[in-house]
């Protein structure tokens, strides 16, 4: 019985370790496609850098030699030249054979080095001189070969040397191969970096990208999965975003995700007795605004009378998705007591309901403290009292407090979080935000799946870009901490595990 455990324990451990070896490829593969770029553009830049580097630096060698017969003593030059290289090195190293050179040529020393090899069997010498100077590479050859007979004398007797082949004034051969291994070892270095900055994107980027990991770190029903579909161009005239329900030609997939989204809050909607929803994220991107405007649609197509609210004062984007003029007076001019909310109020035709739009209204100078204000208070309640369903659409709960300060008015609250795109720490400090105003979570929904499980059609949320609507927001960043003083009457692990 024992073994029988042991043998399942172990296959399960087994198991584990291949799950982890593939998502660890799966991680690789996928960093590989993201950076793939970049890693290109370090091999071509090491490349660059290196053969400019070489070409600027590199100093010329020049390789002068010549292949001479040795005869020795009494004509005999059996062994002679083997000797005579043998002992080449010593004579070179006591430097008699340079102080001669060196004084037959007028010069304080002899530039370059020189060395000799013999061919075995034979009494053929090879007497090779380098120098960065062509002239003087071939000058000293000839004055080496022309004095070391005196200085071997003393060792090997009287020898003789004849210049059987000789290169002549040599020319620089090894430029080329020089420089083209510059490039080739700067690519080496370019691919190198690139792997480097790879795994520490794999090993340090902790972005969600399956539903399994968000069941570990977080305590939220899952509302589901919206697949991932691919944003065309809008055209100037017809500016409504391509990403919506009202798209005729959006696909199957997607609307079908949409719709068991729509069943799941009705459903929660009508057991929670709930009638107004936020809809947030943690940082911009995430596509909480198609969310929450293809859910209004939704809603209303289901016979629901429905108001969509732009709460994103900073970045509102409502007015954009529906294609309408985004300098209308909105919730912005409503909060600040200059127009009503029945005159902002838009009407968007839906069939089988009833679906109002009350824009952000892109002004810069809207008042985003008003958001949480007993003004903000009174408004949500005026829209719950003209409608079934009221949506409002936030701005980031992590990167900003507005939706925190919101929280206190509104009923309940849909995270959207989007496929590989946001870091789990963010993830959690956004929910915490809100949990600390003991808002009632609906729950997640996956946006731009493309797990297993999801499509892969393409999506793209390109105008919130690097947070750059998000970036100066002064003195407003105070109310980011809201709800931290309050932090003891949390109901400990109510939303997030710790």
């Amino acid at each position: 019985m024992s073994d029988r455990v042991e043998q399942t324990d172990s296959r399960q451990i087994d198991e584990a370790e291949k799950i982890d070896l593939i998502k660890a490829v799966e991680d690789f593969l996928h960093g590989l496609k993201k950076l793939w770029l970049l890693i290109l553009a370090l091999i071509v830049l090491g490349a660059g850098v290196s053969y400019f580097r070489t070409t600027y630096t590199y100093t010329p060698q020049y390789v002068a030699s010549a292949t001479m017969a040795v005869t020795g003593p009494g004509g005999e030059y059996s062994g002679t030249a083997t000797q005579m290289a043998e002992i080449f090195p010593y004579i070179l190293s006591s430097g008699v054979l340079q102080d001669v050179v060196a004084r037959e040529m007028g010069m304080d020393y002899v530039p370059g080095s020189v060395s000799a090899q013999a061919e075995e069997g034979t009494n053929l010498l090879t007497m090779s001189v380098t120098s960065n100077d062509a002239q003087m590479a071939y000058d000293v050859l000839h004055k080496m070969i022309e004095c070391y007979p005196e200085v071997a004398e003393f060792v090997l007797g009287e020898t003789s040397l004849e210049i059987l082949d000789e290169t002549g004034v040599p020319s620089d051969t090894r430029r080329e191969i020089v420089v083209r291994g510059s490039y080739r070892r700067g690519a080496v270095q370019g691919a190198l970096a690139g792997l480097v900055i790879l795994c520490l994107y794999v090993f340090l980027k902790k972005t969600v990208r399956s539903k399994e990991k968000l069941k570990k770190y977080i305590n939220l029903p899952d509302m589901g999965s919206l697949p991932y579909i691919k944003q065309k161009k809008r055209n100037k005239k017809n500016r409504q975003t391509s990403v919506s329900l009202l798209n005729e030609r959006i696909p199957g997939a997607y609307r079908e995700a949409m719709q068991r989204l729509e069943i799941r809050v009705s459903r929660e909607l009508e057991e929670k007795q709930c009638r107004t929803i936020m809809v947030t994220s943690s940082i911009p991107g995430e596509g909480k605004t198609t969310v929450s405007a293809n859910l209004a649609i939704s809603l209303a197509k289901h016979g629901k009378r429905v108001i969509l609210v732009d709460c994103d004062l900073r970045n509102p984007s409502v007015a954009v998705f529906f294609g309408m003029p985004q300098r209308d007076p909105g919730l912005g001019a409503v909060l600040a007591g200059k127009a009503r909310v029945k005159d902002v109020l838009k009407e968007r035709k839906v069939e089988n309901g009833q679906l109002l739009l009350l824009p952000g209204e892109s002004q810069s100078g809207a008042n985003v403290s008003l958001l949480g204000s007993e003004k903000m208070k009174t408004v949500i309640q005026e829209l719950s009292s003209m409608a079934d369903v009221v949506l409002l659409d936030t701005a980031p709960a992590q990167l900003l407090a507005d939706a925190a300060m919101m929280a206190r008015y509104v009923d309940s609250a849909v995270y959207v979080i989007r496929y590989d795109y946001t870091k789990m720490g963010k993830i959690r400090e956004g929910i915490q935000s809100l949990s600390l105003s003991k808002i009632k979570m609906l729950g997640y929904v996956f946006n731009c799946d493309r797990s297993a499980g999801g499509s892969r059609y393409g999506y793209g949320y390109g105008r919130y870009g690097s947070y750059s609507r998000y970036g100066h927001y002064g003195h407003y960043g105070r109310y980011r901490d809201i709800g931290k003083r309050e932090k003891k009457e949390d109901p400990s692990g109510r939303v997030i595990k710790e």
